[in-house]
């Protein structure tokens, strides 16, 4: 009887060791994904600020076609972006980018073209926050 406790026991520890080993490895490729998403949404935002900032795109031009206009001259700099809803805000010729789930229901990461980082990491965040910007240009742009 000992011996089936004992062997229940080891059974059950290991069933848990790797499970939390699951767990952490899906964490880690998570993060992983997200970082790399981050720095290819760093050179996006980087062409849509200049496309905002020196290209003077209309006014009532919608996301999805100043993205186009943006990317005419790199139309794989959106190809990372393909399951993501893909936001734009525009204030004082500056550029700011919101990358949410692929419902559009959670963002994920924000970042501004007049900085090189990539500005907010919001998935890091636990509480799933909505797809809305955070940012202001005023905040993180020099305006002029």
């Amino acid at each position: 009887m000992k011996s089936f406790v004992k062997i229940r026991r080891s059974v059950i520890l290991i069933s848990l060791v790797i499970l939390l080993d699951c767990t952490i490895i899906s964490i880690a490729d998570e993060s992983e994904e997200m970082l790399i998403l981050g720095s290819a949404l760093t050179k996006l935002s980087a062409a849509v600020e200049s496309t905002v900032r020196y290209k003077n795109p209309p006014t009532n031009i919608n996301d999805a076609e100043l993205l186009a206009l943006a990317t005419k001259h790199d139309p794989t700099l959106l190809k990372p972006f393909a399951n993501y809803t893909v936001r734009v805000l525009r204030q004082n010729r500056h550029a700011i980018i919101l990358i949410c789930t692929g419902d559009g229901k959670n963002a994920l990461m924000e970042d501004a073209g007049c900085t090189s980082k990539l500005d907010e990491h919001l998935w890091e965040i636990h509480s799933a926050k909505s797809c809305e910007f955070t940012l202001t240009v005023s905040k993180v742009c020099k305006v002029n």
